[in-house]
């Protein structure tokens, strides 16, 4: 066919082979069509290609004959060209076209013509006569399975084989069980779906055995000639867009660096003229004028027509004309760009020019080296960085809750099975929180399949360091659960960790949880608010604030520093605070212990607020009752805190001579509560006063430590304790737990889970106020109105007492505190109640509200 085919690889041959190229302008012209001939770099880049119309005088030579073997000679051989004559029959012409492209090309893989191949045999169908209706799917399958047994079909380039443009499961699908074949292929075929939509006859058929059926009974190729061709130039476009595709990991096209080469001889503008049109058409309602760079199709179509009328642009303006042309493409229907070539007298240096330009350079394929080398990196680095975000090693995702600090998972996780039972569980623990968390996971799953269920993330310390904290953790989840699954608001609970920290101090991930749990609230919004935060910290606060700047109410179960209800109007808590409990606390010490003089001890963590601020309220609540504060130190956490080692601070504690009236407060962390109490032992030698300690020494009762010092009289603070009832199974949330989890009253001792569950049930109220009011309105936005709606008139009658909160404050107004006797078997004596706790008739005798207690202001 093109003298390039048969010849050397250098592009230029010589003086007579480029006769059609010495005009004015040639060089410009080469180098235009390189530019277009060269795909680039990234996908995003890729422009509409303009049909290059060469126009030249009669009797002058074409220059496509020289301008083929530009693409034959390209470096690599990546560009597939065919260089045919017009002027002859349409069918004929497209097949020509198609044989040369889908020839052998080095470096890339042979284009393939499905949808082309697929139109070619409708077009052929025929049927036998007097087929009957309910026969003519079977005939048709019959039909195609023959088709594709030919094998070969013959082209100008001579035999070529038929079956390489249909993917080998169609082929055996279709020899073995041909209707069922034809049928799959119609559903499942991606190019029959695109032949089976497209028009033919003025409409579309919607399905390839409808168009195939159309096809043979109304003759459509004989009666529309004109659209058969179009349809058949529409199909060879929609083959090389597929073929060129980048965007997928099974495309070929990535390594199609050139693009490929249509050469056209002939006066006749038909062919020009389709591929115009088709490239005009209307494709999923936006024409390919209003945006034309929605997949254009890579082929490079260079016409040469003899014509008298000569064209706007000469053909050194080339590269002018074409950004000119680019420019108008999106206002106008044009795709040709037509040039005006005249070599009937050459110019003088072009021969030269030519033979110096390099032959057509197209850059290397490194889609595969690129893809090879990330593949590698993935498999190297994805585990990694997936155990960096407490995911599993092959995780995919690029977005993850957790986040890993040290060897604990941080942020929310909806499996906490999985993220939050680090490897340090105590064996005696373990089972208890694989329970409870599974308990969670089961109500949320039954939460999940209702629409009006709502998400409360609880966020605390779910990987702390010691058995005493690990039993308190399933004490507030088992709270969380009974809540949950007792609610008529169904729940879905997420569980959000915040880390326990260098030396226990606790929460020290908290900003980093929170910022996890403000990703989620803008993804989902069903995320209604936090609850949790049992202890009162400087992260604690922190958190606070953040999630309060992203509208997200949080109901603390155990915190209780003074300060933390000044953060924002966000947050409540369910317990009272700090103020409360020194007042309580000196209430008791003067009117049942006696005490005239106390010594004050706490703990010397800069970052331990609850301490700090306790001790400093009872230092002006002791004073206030005229009771003489004779010390106020502070013990060492850390090698950097103020003040004493526990022990020495204990030993410290015990009075020089005979005091009557001495007593001790205690408001440090139960974890150094016993090394305090030794060194007091140790030099009180028989005479130890009596100790009144804070609500976090309960977990030191509960764990019998008490057994070790029969000779200290231990007081405590309270929230609540099952303790208070005589039989607290009477108690709805207690005859709940007590059933679930098969405990006694006697061995329950922690108030921590009626804490967590009463902490659900403001929520809860909170979210019916809201439906109450606008059953339609988006709870997040209307909750905290909701909970500030319920006031000491209107209270919650909780498991920890009387909740109503104040309008100043946002504390519970006069919640219920008691003062417990620890004992050395676990179990604790109640001593004094101060506040309103539900079912008073089954209160342990004796106890019942003191009328002189503190109450909260107004």
């Amino acid at each position: 066919m093109a003298l390039s085919r048969t010849t050397s690889h250098d592009w230029f041959l010589g003086s007579e082979q480029t006769r059609g190229l010495q005009f004015t302008g040639a060089l410009e012209l080469v180098r235009l069509l390189d530019r277009l001939a060269t795909r680039p770099r990234w996908p995003a880049r890729d422009v509409p290609l303009p049909i290059v119309v060469l126009r030249r005088p009669p009797g002058v030579e074409s220059p496509l004959e020289a301008l083929a073997n530009r693409p034959a000679t390209a470096r690599g051989r990546r560009v597939a060209f065919a260089h045919v004559q017009g002027g002859q029959p349409r069918r004929r012409l497209l097949d020509d076209v198609v044989g040369q492209l889908s020839g052998d090309v080095r470096g890339a893989a042979r284009l393939r013509f499905p949808h082309y191949a697929l139109v070619g045999w409708l077009l052929d169908l025929t049927l036998p006569a007097g087929v009957e209706a309910d026969e003519e799917e079977r005939e048709i399958a019959r039909e195609f399975r023959h088709h594709l047994r030919r094998r070969v079909r013959i082209t100008t380039d001579g035999a070529q084989d038929l079956a390489q443009d249909f993917p080998w499961w169609i082929r055996l699908v279709i020899g073995l069980m041909p209707r069922i074949g034809l049928a799959l292929m119609a559903l499942l075929w991606r190019p029959a779906t695109w032949v089976g939509e497209q028009a033919l006859g003025g409409r579309s058929r919607h399905g390839l055995y409808r168009l195939a059926r159309a096809v043979v009974k109304e003759r459509l190729a004989e009666r529309h000639e004109d659209e058969v061709g179009d349809l058949l130039v529409r199909a060879l476009l929609e083959d090389l867009r597929r073929s060129h595709r980048r965007w997928t990991p099974w495309g070929t096209g990535r390594r199609r660096t050139g693009n490929p080469w249509l050469l056209v001889e002939s006066s006749d503008p038909w062919l020009v003229d389709a591929i115009g049109r088709a490239r005009g058409g209307v494709r999923s309602g936006q024409s390919w004028r209003a945006n034309p760079l929605s997949r254009p199709d890579p082929l490079l179509v260079v016409a040469a027509r003899e014509s008298d009328e000569v064209p706007r642009t000469h053909v050194a303006d080339a590269l002018a004309g074409y950004h000119d042309w680019l420019r108008q493409l999106s206002r106008s229907d044009r795709w040709v760009l037509e040039l005006d070539t005249d070599a009937t007298e050459p110019a003088r240096g072009v021969v030269g020019g030519l033979s110096e330009l390099p032959a057509l350079r197209l850059r290397r394929a490194l889609a595969a080296p690129l893809v090879l080398v990330l593949v590698v990196a993935s498999l190297v680095a994805v585990p990694f960085l997936n155990r960096a975000r407490c995911d599993e090693w092959w995780s995919v995702s690029v977005r993850s809750p957790l986040q890993r600090v040290g060897e604990e998972c941080i942020g929310v996780s909806a499996d906490p099975v999985r993220n939050f039972i680090p490897d340090w569980v105590p064996a005696d623990v373990r089972p208890a929180l694989e329970d409870v968390y599974g308990k969670i996971v089961e109500e949320n799953r039954k939460a999940e399949a209702r629409p009006d269920a709502i998400t409360i993330v609880f966020l605390s310390v779910l990987t702390p360091r010691t058995a005493n904290s690990f039993y308190a953790l399933v004490e507030e989840l088992r709270g969380v659960w009974v809540a949950q699954r007792t609610s008529d608001v169904p729940i879905r609970m997420l569980l959000a960790n915040g880390g326990e920290g260098p030396g226990g101090r606790g929460l020290a991930s908290g900003d980093v949880a929170a910022d996890k749990i403000v990703e989620l609230a803008a993804r989902d919004r069903s995320v209604v608010a936090v609850t949790g935060l049992s202890i009162s910290t400087d992260t604690a606060r922190s958190v606070v604030k953040r999630l309060g700047s992203d509208a997200l109410p949080v109901i603390g179960t155990l915190t209780s520093a003074d300060d933390m209800a000044g953060v924002n109007e966000y947050y409540y808590q369910v317990g009272p605070n700090n103020l409360r409990e020194a007042r309580v606390a000196a209430y008791y010490a003067q009117t049942r212990l006696g005490v005239s003089d106390v010594a004050i001890f706490h703990s010397g963590d800069p970052t331990d607020r609850y301490s700090q601020n306790l001790a400093e309220d009872a230092r002006v609540s002791f004073a206030e009752r005229g009771i003489t504060v004779s010390q106020y130190k502070s013990y060492r956490v850390a090698n950097d805190d103020e003040g004493l080692a526990p022990s020495s601070l204990g030993q410290g504690a015990c009075p020089t001579s005979e005091r009557p009236g001495y007593a001790v407060f205690y408001a440090g962390r139960a974890q150094y509560l016993a090394e305090f109490l030794r060194g007091m032992n140790s030099r009180c030698q028989g005479s130890t006063p009596p100790v009144l300690a804070s609500d976090s020494s309960t977990r030191f009762i509960l764990e019998g430590t008490m057994a070790q010092f029969p000779n200290v009289r231990l007081d405590y603070l309270s929230f609540a304790s099952p303790a208070a009832w005589t039989d607290c199974a009477r108690v709805p949330f207690y005859k709940v737990y007590l059933d679930v989890f098969r405990k006694t009253c006697q061995t329950l001792g922690d108030g921590r889970s009626a804490a967590a569950y009463d902490a659900m049930q403001v929520l809860a109220e909170g979210v019916r106020q809201v439906r109450r009011t606008d059953p339609g309105a988006r709870v997040r936005e209307g909750l905290l109105a909701g909970i500030g709606s319920i006031r000491p008139d209107n209270a919650i009658q909780g498991a920890t007492g009387t909740i109503g909160f104040s309008a100043s404050t946002r504390l519970p107004s006069n919640k219920a505190v008691l003062v417990l006797q620890g004992n050395t078997d676990t179990t604790s004596t109640p001593r004094l109640l101060c506040g309103e706790l539900p079912f008073r008739a089954d209160l342990v005798p004796g106890l019942e509200a003191d009328g002189g207690c503190p109450r909260d202001p107004q």
